[in-house]
């Protein structure tokens, strides 16, 4: 299988110095073997992602996941990338890289500033065009040409706009390049790779918009605007506006130094100072028209009678464009003024752009319009720019086109509905998506023909579109897998509440309530933190479990559970659980038998007491399958634990003694007595004084007292059962009655009242007879024997009779060949 390129190496122990020999004879071994890598860095990155896929159980293809984590990683980088030529700008610099190979970028070079590329794109919306371009407009005109200086402001705008245009063509080709290196290993045709290069070319083609220069005249003067073009204000050329050539008349100066032209920058004609008066500089006729001078130009002293600054008829309309037209990204109105001579008959006003400024209809382009008729709005028509566009659309195919391999973590804090909770815990997050389709819509076209795909391979890769209901999570598996059951790695349960039995319980040390969300645990933790258990959920079946027929793994609830507690629920088994949720179970085999098993808990104090050597208390628990049937609580086989009265099995020592307590009372007629009555101070004694106040009412309230005592005190409403026998002696002049009257036997303490009443119905009656009460005691031990009671006889009486020591004898015989004892208390 490996073709003799497998070797097994039989490894010392870590802590043997014989480990740290071996390392350098590995090493000879590896520097023996063709170097599969080019270097560290891509061995690297490709072991954690065959780590990260084994750990979630992700079979697609590892040369599409070393794409996705590709393309995403220079996708992260594409803003910096192409804002400034590199790939880190803090706290340190990081230049553009092979990633692979980690060779740097080197051409084309790149505009630097202080031997860094130059910033190109704004850090934010506050800072404007105005500002970050302010640096390159300062260096032209120091290295190349002074704007004062140029006599042809067309000429400047357009060297300055080559120069412009060749810093951000270095720019863009640098980071093509960049990009084009870092892929280059991959198929050209892969989706995330064409995806990739689309949102690249969406960044130059913003760096490039940017960058397109107005052009159009200074709303101040006569030179041209370079502020963006698109801008929303006024058109500004970025100077102070002001002619800075030197007066023309210079021989009306004499020797002293000839001053500046009065006028404003870009205008036509002479250049005329305002220190002496060469012209006529009375106000033009036309001072109210768009690009007027203000002043006269005509000689001194001319007799026309006609007043015209250098513009002469060239004064222009001034009102607003007649371009306003409605779009599908909205309505459009040219901002700009008309330029058509004012004594021109006109009905459309015309501004001096002469293109269509309306942006391209396909709402992911910025381009303008193809068209040069700026007026070609005015008909119906498509305001297309004449290029190719990217489909924006989502993969119209079934499934998920994407899963990111590692989940997206995020640190948070929960706070609990219970006073004090508040849980610090990393959430986890399943980065899903549809891609974006990869085809091309065509030029002067909406959209393209056939459906939308993110490939264009035939048979591409989707996953399954199932989601686990807890976590959100996707399946993992591919689109129609033919497994029944799907599979994924689970993450945070953002979409649970906790519930429960009490409303207040602890989970994971922590004190929640119902209600409580279960964002802060995971879906393949929460049952492993739970060890065994039982979950709940709402009951599918109610007529089945009405008739105690609701299954194997379910068990009906009787009392009302939050949330919705009017609607019934039921426990059932983890198995049942994750069968119900269609998804893989994420637990090992070893915890999914564990989770099989009962969940009931032995409780004596000893299994909650921590060892001193600070180990956790070890957990006793019912030994037999979750959800069996009630055991008989008798003594197990072998002697191996107990079996408690609520039928579970458990392994170890039974925490309690359960007893079969037999109250023999003498209801002889000295009973009847007043000198010892129910005390008012304790319960039933209204009870007792309406027939029984005197010392049997005595003897009956204590009798009471003792079993809710018993019962409060150690809650053994289950455990201990309640016999009560009742003497007398009827003596008759030929004949005697002994008379034993049972009122209850073999009860347990749940009903105290039900007791008491039967109880009350016996007065006092008769003379005293130990012998066949002490006999019915031992027929009541034979008839309810239970090896896992203590029988124990409490005799009261105020009366003297013979002891009735054969009927004592063979009750202790009796139980004695049993091998258990009996108590007696008198």
């Amino acid at each position: 299988m490996y073709k003799g390129g497998l070797s097994i190496i039989a490894w010392p122990l870590f802590n043997d110095i014989a480990w740290f020999e071996k390392l350098s004879y590995i090493k000879s071994k590896l520097d023996n073997q063709e170097s599969k890598y080019e270097n560290a860095r891509t061995f690297l990155q490709k072991t954690k992602v065959i780590m990260a896929k084994l750990k979630i159980c992700d079979w697609s293809s590892l040369n599409e996941s070393l794409i996705q984590i590709r393309v995403a990683t220079l996708k992260r980088l594409l803003p910096i990338a192409v804002f400034y030529g590199m790939e880190q700008r803090d706290p340190i610099i990081e230049p553009l890289v092979n990633h692979d190979s980690e060779i740097l970028i080197d051409s084309p070079i790149d505009f630097l500033v202080n031997e860094n590329p130059i910033k190109l794109l704004p850090d934010n919306k506050d800072e404007s065009f105005i500002q970050f371009s302010e640096y390159l407009r300062n260096y032209f005109e120091e290295t190349v040409q002074s704007r004062k200086g140029s006599h042809d402001d067309d000429e400047w705008f357009s060297e300055f706009y080559k120069f412009l245009k060749d810093i951000i063509k270095r720019r863009t080709s640098r980071v093509q390049n960049w990009y084009e290196q870092n892929t280059a290993k991959f198929p050209k045709d892969n989706s995330d790779i064409i995806d990739g290069r689309y949102a690249l070319n969406q960044k130059i083609e913003e760096l490039t918009r940017l960058w397109t220069l107005c052009g159009l005249t200074c709303h101040k003067c006569g030179l041209k605007c370079i502020k963006h073009c698109g801008h929303k204000e006024n058109h500004d050329c970025l100077t102070d506006h002001k002619c800075h050539f030197l007066c023309h008349f210079t021989e009306a100066h004499d020797d002293s130094p000839i001053p500046e032209c009065r006028y404003k920058a870009g205008h036509g004609g002479k250049h005329v100072c305002d220190k002496i008066s060469h012209l006529c500089n009375e106000p033009c006729e036309l001072i109210d028209k768009s690009n007027c001078h203000e002043k006269c130009s005509k000689v001194i002293g001319h007799d026309d009678g006609e007043h015209l600054c250098q513009s002469k008829r060239n004064h222009h309309c001034g009102k607003d464009c007649s371009l306003s037209t409605r779009t599908i990204k909205g309505d459009y109105r040219c901002s700009n003024k008309c330029t058509i001579p004012y004594e021109e008959e006109h009905d459309l006003q015309r501004c001096e752009n002469k293109i269509c400024p309306i942006q391209c209809p396909i709402p992911s382009c910025r381009e303008r319009c193809q068209s040069d008729d700026h007026f070609h709005a005015l008909s119906k028509v498509d305001h297309f720019c004449g290029n190719e566009h990217h489909c924006q659309e989502l993969c119209e195919y079934d499934g998920i086109c994407h899963i990111a391999i590692e989940p997206k973590k995020q640190e948070e804090t929960y706070k609990g509905k219970v006073r004090g909770t508040s849980i610090t815990y990393t959430k986890y997050i399943q980065v899903s998506e549809k891609s974006r389709c990869i085809k091309k819509i065509p030029p002067n076209k909406f959209e393209h023909a056939g459906k939308h795909m993110h490939s264009e391979e035939k048979d591409a890769f989707h996953f399954c579109d199932k989601k686990c209901q807890f976590c959100e999570y996707y399946c993992t598996l591919p689109y129609g897998h033919p497994q029944i059951i799907h599979e994924t790695k689970h993450g945070s349960m953002s979409q649970t509440e906790f519930t429960g039995e009490d409303d207040e319980f602890e989970y994971a040390k922590y004190n929640l309530r119902v209600g409580d969300q279960g964002i802060f645990v995971l879906c393949n933790l929460f049952c492993k933190e739970l060890g065994r258990h039982r979950h709940i959920d709402y009951c599918k079946n109610v007529k089945n479990c009405e008739l105690g027929d609701q299954g194997r793994d379910i068990e009906h609830i009787e009392a009302k559970v939050s949330p919705n507690p009017d609607q019934p629920k039921d426990f059932i088994s983890h198995k049942l659980f994750w069968e119900r949720t269609c998804f893989k179970d994420p637990y090992t085999v070893q915890e999914q038998e564990e989770f099989t098993k009962c969940d009931y808990e032995c409780p004596d104090e000893e299994h909650r007491k921590t060892g001193f050597t600070g180990d956790p208390p070890t957990k006793s628990f019912c030994k037999s399958k979750l959800f069996h049937a009630k055991l008989r609580p008798t003594k197990p086989k072998n002697d191996n634990g107990y079996i408690s009265f609520d039928g579970h099995h458990f392994g170890c020592k039974n925490p309690y003694t359960a007893y079969h307590i037999i109250f023999v009372l003498d209801r002889s007629f000295s009973m009847s007595d007043e000198d010892i009555k129910p005390n008012p101070n304790f319960p039933i004694y209204n009870d007792l004084t309406k027939k029984h106040n005197n010392r049997i009412g005595a003897v009956y309230q204590a009798v009471y007292i003792f079993m809710n005592t018993h019962k409060n005190c150690v809650k053994r409403t289950s455990l201990d059962n309640i016999s009560l026998i009742l003497f007398d002696q009827e003596i008759h002049t030929y004949y005697q009655i002994i008379q034993v009257i049972v009122p209850f036997e073999y009860k347990d303490l749940t009903d105290l009242e039900d007791l008491l009443n039967l109880m009350l119905q016996h007065e006092s009656y008769g003379g005293t007879s130990y012998n066949n009460a002490i006999q019915k005691a031992g027929s009541l031990i034979e008839t309810y024997f239970d090896p896992t009671k203590v029988n124990v006889i409490i005799f009261l009486s105020d009366g003297e009779c013979g002891t009735p020591t054969n009927q004592l004898h063979d009750i202790c015989k009796r139980n004695k060949e049993k091998g258990y004892l009996i108590k007696l208390a008198q």
